[in-house]
Parts: C-alpha cells; sequence; structure tokens
C-alpha cells in the first residue's frame, strides 16, 4: 500500500510540476496555448502563390 501512495505522490509531483512549467512558461512568452488551441479553420487557409513561384 504504500508503494501505490509513493508511486501517487511522485506522479502527482511530476504532473503539478508540468503545470507550473506551462504556467510560466506562458507567462513570460504567451505562445504555447495559441498553438494548441488555435482555430481550425486557420491552419486550413490557402496560401496565395506568385505566378512563377516554386509551391
Amino acid at each position: 500500500m504504500q508503494m501505490a501512495i509513493t508511486f501517487i505522490a511522485v506522479i502527482g509531483g511530476l504532473i503539478f510540476s508540468l503545470a507550473v512549467a506551462l504556467l510560466a512558461e506562458e507567462l513570460i512568452f504567451g505562445q504555447v496555448f495559441r498553438l494548441f488551441f488555435a482555430p481550425a479553420k486557420l491552419a486550413r487557409q490557402p496560401v496565395a502563390v506568385k505566378p512563377g513561384q516554386k509551391r
């Protein structure tokens, strides 16, 4: 039983550490959530190609 509690505490600590790191990155740079939660239609917009330009 003690092994299970230790395992849960370690996993909880890793998740908490990741959450704090993600929050700090978001506060400093502000880019992560914009990448993950960008509307799908923005990602599928066609890019204009000039005549004679290779794709």
